[in-house]
């Protein structure tokens, strides 16, 4: 794949959860908050793992993320993974129709997080996969919180990725509410999912299914549950996050 097209198609991600972003959120900040270096800055480490199970397709993938602001809107982000397809071909792996058995590969990413309001989160990385994916690979991460006031705020997020490997576009949505909260923790309910095609994927595919997060406040973690139906079957998705932050 050509260097422009990577960037394209980069752009077009970008592009979309943009106009997402200028869609939902409220009137942002003015000002010169994007240029304006923050002081003092902040480093914030994520760590995460997460594993899928159906008949047809199994995986298991953890890693970490590091984020160092730029300016009050900007940060420089670089994330790590390595990945397990233990069988089958599903929405988020690289791999061509044909290819069987256990595949292993690493992720390296890099980009920008951009922040144009409060609550309201634009990542943009590209980077590539080595192991038995070996290929340039591009996502875009958006994650909004709505009505933030309330006792019940609303959070919508998506996530598109493109992989070189096979050619396949992948997206996933999850649109979540907090219907419960204590001091130490709240609980979100919702519904979620995905679809992918193109590539060696060929006709769109989807799946979905209801969704449940618990946040835990002090230790800055997050555990999320997702089951469904959809082209990979019957399915069931569990994920966890912690999160770990330094001002300097």
């Amino acid at each position: 794949m050509r260097p422009w097209r990577i960037a394209a198609q980069a752009a077009r991600l970008a592009a979309l959860t943009f106009l997402t972003v200028a869609a939902l959120a409220p009137t942002s900040r003015a000002g010169t908050d994007f240029l304006e270096i923050r002081r003092p800055g902040h480093l914030g480490l994520t760590v995460f793992g997460s594993g899928f199970g159906s008949d047809t397709y199994s995986n298991t993938h953890a890693g970490f993320q590091l984020e160092q602001s730029i300016t009050n809107q900007l940060g420089a982000v670089a994330r790590v993974s390595a990945w397990q397809i233990y069988q089958g071909k599903g929405y988020d792996s690289p791999f061509p129709t044909g290819a069987t058995g256990v595949r292993t590969f690493e992720r390296f990413q890099g980009g920008i997080d951009f922040t144009p309001v409060h609550g309201f989160s634009l990542i943009v990385l590209g980077g590539r996969d080595v192991g038995n994916s070996n290929a340039a690979v591009i996502e875009g991460d958006f994650s909004g919180w709505m009505f933030l006031a309330s006792r019940h705020p609303i959070n919508f997020s998506f996530s598109s990725s493109h992989y070189y490997e096979n050619n396949v576009t992948s997206s996933r949505i999850d649109l979540r509410q907090v219907v419960y909260s204590t001091g130490r923790w709240f609980l979100m309910a919702g519904g979620g999912g995905a679809i992918w095609g193109g590539g060696t994927a060929g006709q769109p595919n989807g799946q979905g299914g209801p969704d449940l997060s618990l946040y835990i406040r002090e230790l800055r973690t997050s555990i999320d549950l997702q089951f469904g139906y959809g082209s990979s079957h019957l399915y069931g998705l569990v994920g966890i996050s912690t999160t770990f932050g330094w001002d300097e």
